[in-house]
């Protein structure tokens, strides 16, 4: 019973995470759905005219975490409803992205 509140803790952090495997099976062409179904609801979105970028958090592997970095954050971008681009979103990336 000690660790119930652990285990809960636990489960909703990584509620709102997409394993690093998902990833791999975006592919450019993808509709809205089909990324839905892959990835889950997105976490945030920007949009422009015509465009718009979905923002995944994606869990390491295990062999590539660390203490202080566990996760990466993604994008993936719509034109006219379908994925044209997709990646590991940077900073830079992130403060540029239509």
């Amino acid at each position: 019973m000690k660790n119930t509140p652990c285990l809960l803790a636990a489960a909703l952090l990584l509620a709102g995470c997409v394993h690093g495997d998902n990833v791999e099976r975006l592919q450019a062409g993808m509709d809205r759905e089909q990324v839905r179904a892959v990835m889950g609801p997105p976490e945030g979105s920007t949009y422009t005219p015509g465009k718009d970028c979905a923002y995944y958090t994606v869990l390491r592997d295990f062999w590539s975490r660390t203490p202080w970095s566990m996760s990466d954050r993604y994008y993936v971008c719509f034109t006219d409803g379908k994925v044209e681009t997709y990646g590991k979103a940077t900073q830079s990336a992130q403060m540029t992205a239509p």
